[in-house]
């Protein structure tokens, strides 16, 4: 697929071509007999030389000059409104490429960014966190208990629940905060600018929306949905996939300790 910035040049050259072959074969030609026709010499016996001399010049000269002005006018039009054109194009190429990029980002079901745009976001906060010596914290977060939903009223309504997890996290995000379907049930938040202790703060501010979200899977069916957060901030100089394994090992010590908490270390 040609990107925006491979078709535009040909956008512009081909249209430029065309009102170039246009002017030079038709236009041109055109102009220069319509204006013969214009300026048809007309001499009368009493004229001396010099004035015979001088209306001749004159006529060349309106030959020559009417044709190109006219011609330059008509392809000037020509090109304004192909040059119109090709920008609509290019506007319209450039919102169908955001668009498909949003849509190969973006996890359908929950739409939070999907795993694969995690590691490319998580890659370029850590080289920032490490130049720049900002903080950088990471959430792992889990749906407890989410295969009894599924088991208990089919993979349709545990759709459902990860849906209403994705617009529960949507909902509790900062501005410079990013979220992520990581896997199946299991979530990723970015947290750039933010130390850990701060970061554990937010975590129960999520966990709390989850547990007093009341979620209506089906008629006279409402309960709630918890979570198990695992909360860690990254280390200077720390690999990537250790980071991502600390804060996945709290998540888990977090299920382990009774679930619907947070652990932080």
């Amino acid at each position: 697929m040609e990107t925006l910035s491979q078709l535009q040049p040909k956008i512009n050259w081909r249209w430029a071509l065309i009102g170039a072959l246009f002017g030079f074969f038709v236009l041109h030609p055109g102009a220069m007999f319509t204006a013969r026709l214009m300026f048809q010499s007309q001499h009368f016996p009493n004229d001396t030389f010099n004035e015979i001399i001088i209306s001749e010049m004159r006529k060349a000269f309106s030959i020559q000059m009417l044709p190109w002005s006219l011609s330059f006018a008509i392809i000037s039009a020509i090109a304004g409104a192909f040059y119109r054109r090709s920008q609509q194009i290019a506007a319209e190429l450039r919102k169908s490429e955001q668009k498909f990029r949003e849509l190969s980002i973006t996890d359908d079901l929950t739409r939070l960014y999907n795993s694969r745009h995690f590691y490319h976001q998580i890659k370029r906060e850590i080289e920032r966190t490490n130049r720049y010596e900002h903080p950088l914290s990471l959430l792992i977060i889990d749906l407890d208990n989410f295969k009894k939903y599924n088991d208990a009223f089919g993979h349709i309504v545990g759709d459902r629940v990860l849906a209403k997890a994705g617009e529960i996290l949507r909902n509790s995000l900062r501005k410079t905060d990013t979220a992520y379907r990581y896997g199946g049930e299991e979530f990723a938040v970015l947290l750039p600018e933010t130390k850990g202790e701060e970061a554990l703060h937010f975590a129960e501010r999520i966990r709390q929306a989850f547990e007093n979200k009341d979620l209506t899977l089906q008629k006279e069916q409402n309960f709630s949905v918890t979570v198990s957060i695992g909360v860690a901030q990254y280390e200077s100089g720390e690999e990537l996939n250790t980071f991502i394994k600390r804060t996945d090992t709290n998540m888990y010590a977090a299920k382990n300790k009774g679930k619907n908490r947070i652990k932080f270390s």
